[in-house]
């Protein structure tokens, strides 16, 4: 399979993964009241929080270090999803420790997450993992399989009873079965003696990968604690609306981020004259649609806006002028990032992307304080444009100074991380 099949297929696993996930939320928000709702958006929220560490774990790693050969991919496979399992029951444990404080008497619901939870990451894993090693094909039957079920299970159980516990089994049911029909693609059951393995192996990249996803993520909740804080509920509701706006442009840049990280590595042997220019195609073509997703916002008739987002549509098009800026340099940077990741810069983008989260939650303070929702949004892209500008001398310098290493490194074998 070329490259361009290989990221349209990447492009439509995303597209499936989280037009599920959407309809998902359609169906509960249309079927529930507002109190179930806002419970089973805070057990989702925590499921989010805990896929992404997972994916940070366990899943880029093995984007960076593709494995070569039969035997080592399904080493790979049974590895990367036995240790997502074991995080998925350490997870499961904490949120059965947290559950009074995220939906007090409604226990039975925690359990119920708690015991789907390894499933769910295995799923995940595996998925990511096709990905990883050509397998496109294999990621998208799976999530088609598991998307159609979970759906189908959460509308099923709503009609037997509207109860938080019995949605979130319906939905964690669907995890469990794309978890097991992976599992089957994979042809290898997930190996839960393997986090130890998995950490000796891929330890130099997981540690930081799964110190920065945290950093990250208490970043982006911090900026809308922090807006809130000083410009008020209503600029976060504009926030988040302008957010939902551009969701299907954020579904191509997730799917661009993994394509690109996949593919560079990939062509990490064949010198730097090849992977810049793969770096630059990925880069353009994800600022085109950012730029894109910025017109069609623009120029959305109102009636069209009102119908999406209700009376919020109103506050966002001050933001919309802002939002697209940050999104195509987004789009733009994934060239220069994904380049540092494939040639596993770790410490120097570490350093970077968390110094640029923490520039943004400064920043956000300083615009909101100025220009509300508008000035955050506008500082917010200011520090990703410095973020970029700053990937963009890093990787001139990294490729001066160190030769461009042109011989292949097995995941065992250690590695220098200026």
């Amino acid at each position: 399979m070329t490259a361009a099949r290989r990221g349209l297929w990447t492009l439509a696993d995303h597209v499936i993964c989280s037009g599920s996930n959407f309809a998902l939320m359609i169906l509960v928000a249309g079927n529930v009241p507002v109190v179930t709702l806002g419970e089973f958006a805070l057990l989702y929220g925590f499921y989010v929080v805990v896929v992404e560490l997972s994916r940070a774990a366990v899943s880029e790693p093995l984007l960076v270090r593709r494995p070569e050969g039969d035997a080592a991919v399904r080493r790979a496979l049974a590895d990367s999803s036995g240790s997502a399992a074991v995080f998925g029951a350490l997870a499961g444990v904490l949120l059965l420790a947290l559950s009074p404080f995220l939906i007090g008497a409604h226990w039975r619901s925690a359990v119920v997450l708690a015991v789907l939870l390894p499933a769910l990451l295995i799923w995940d894993a595996l998925r990511l993992a096709f990905i990883a090693i050509g397998w496109q094909r294999r990621a998208v039957l799976v999530d088609v399989v598991g998307g159609v079920v979970q759906v189908s299970a959460a509308f099923t159980a709503l009609t037997v009873e509207v109860s938080l516990s019995w949605l979130v089994a319906g939905w964690g049911f669907g995890g469990l079965v794309a978890a097991c029909l992976a599992a089957t693609q994979a042809r290898t059951l997930p190996r839960l003696g393997a986090p130890r393995r998995w950490l000796r192996e891929y330890g130099t990249l997981v540690r930081p990968y799964f110190v920065e996803t945290g950093a990250l993520s208490l970043a982006g909740y911090a900026v809308l604690i922090v807006l809130g804080h000083i410009a008020g509920p209503a600029a976060v509701g504009a926030w988040r609306a302008a957010l939902t706006l551009f969701g299907p442009a954020n579904v191509v840049m997730a799917a661009g981020r993994v394509a690109a990280v996949s593919e560079l590595s990939r062509l990490r042997t064949a010198g730097p004259g090849r992977m810049l220019r793969s770096a630059a195609v990925v880069g353009l073509l994800c600022g085109v649609v950012g730029a894109a997703a910025g017109a069609i916002a623009a120029f959305l008739p109102d009636s069209v806006g009102h119908a999406l987002l209700g009376e919020s549509w109103a506050d966002v098009g001050p933001l919309v002028p802002a939002f697209t800026a940050l999104l195509v340099i987004e789009g733009i940077g994934l060239g220069p990032y994904g380049v540092l990741r494939a040639m596993e810069r770790v410490r120097t983008l570490f350093v970077l992307r968390v110094s640029v989260a923490a520039g943004r939650v400064l920043a956000v303070s300083a615009g909101a304080a100025l220009a509300g929702a508008a000035g955050a949004a506008t500082a917010s892209s200011l520090i990703e444009a410095t973020g970029f500008l700053v990937a963009m001398a890093l990787l001139a310098a990294v490729l001066t100074a160190a030769p461009f290493r042109t011989s292949h490194v097995t995941p065992q074998q250690s590695r220098e991380h200026p």
